[in-house]
């Protein structure tokens, strides 16, 4: 009878137990990406790791390293900040955007610009303008940082080519471009650099273009310089890489992107 019983307790908590996620199961995930996009993982994978208890670990290298890494299978997910061209992605690969990363002009302090028109804009990319007396500024040369390819990549198409035989300012050493191009933007009043919207240094200004710097209400009809923020998974993601992405994409996460000045998605439907 005493057998029966305990038979009969076992079987009850094995039904009544609830059941383990993957995420009880897996400890760790892998995240893959570059200087473009680690640091607003690591905000979000802190939060991620204290709710669901998953270690989160990361890889950096170059741009674009997420989605090689994940293709080699060194990685589970791949982080990524730009627009993505479909038809030439792996087909073993898929792309989640779970947000938008804003682009923008910074500048040096001491510079007394503090906005460009967009036509003002595009004409220094362009090089049709050369100095900052041409846009209110003072009388010195513009030099332009171009560091980070992805961003320049993505400004070329969204705003305007640039032009061949502009003023250059360039690092003595390769290094991280994202602190390369604040470094020299701090270090030099004539420079203007393009950087990811929270990824500035309190050291140099941000412009605004037309008025408007990127947020939830100018984007995208006053403020349309972005690129997709992508989570790149090898197939569709499942256990412990979905709920990650599951979580970016959720109340929490997009917050969190909003936090750091990316653009939540829910705000861009």
């Amino acid at each position: 009878m005493k057998k029966e019983l305990v038979m009969v307790i076992a079987i009850a908590g094995l039904v009544l137990a609830p059941s383990l996620s993957y995420a009880d199961t897996q400890a760790r995930i892998t995240l893959a990406g570059d200087p473009c996009t680690i640091p607003q993982a690591k905000v979000l994978a802190e939060a991620f790791t204290k709710k669901t208890g998953v270690e989160v670990v990361f890889l950096q290298g170059k741009c674009r390293t997420g989605v090689s890494e994940v293709l080699d299978g060194k990685a589970d997910i791949g982080l990524a900040t730009f627009n993505f061209d479909k038809d030439g992605l792996d087909k073993s690969l898929r792309d989640t955007v779970v947000g938008k990363a804003p682009i923008v002009m910074v500048v040096n302090k001491a510079n007394p610009v503090n906005n460009l028109s967009l036509a003002d804009l595009k004409a220094i990319l362009a090089g049709r303008i050369r100095n900052w007396k041409e846009v209110g500024g003072k009388d010195m040369e513009i030099k332009n940082v171009y560091l980070q390819p992805c961003v320049v990549e993505t400004m070329g198409y969204q705003a305007e080519h640039y032009g061949h035989d502009i003023n250059r300012l360039k690092p003595e050493k390769p290094g991280n471009p994202v602190a390369g191009t604040n470094m020299l933007v701090e270090q030099d009043e004539a420079a203007i650099g393009m950087q990811l919207f929270g990824h500035e240094s309190q050291n140099v200004k941000v412009l605004t273009v037309d008025g408007n710097l990127p947020d939830a209400n100018s984007f995208p009809a006053k403020y349309s310089f972005y690129e997709d923020y992508n989570l790149v998974t090898k197939g569709v993601p499942t256990g412990a890489v979905k709920e990650y992405v599951d979580f970016v994409l959720g109340d929490e996460g997009q917050k969190i992107l909003a936090s750091i000045k990316h653009i939540p998605l829910k705000k861009t439907r």
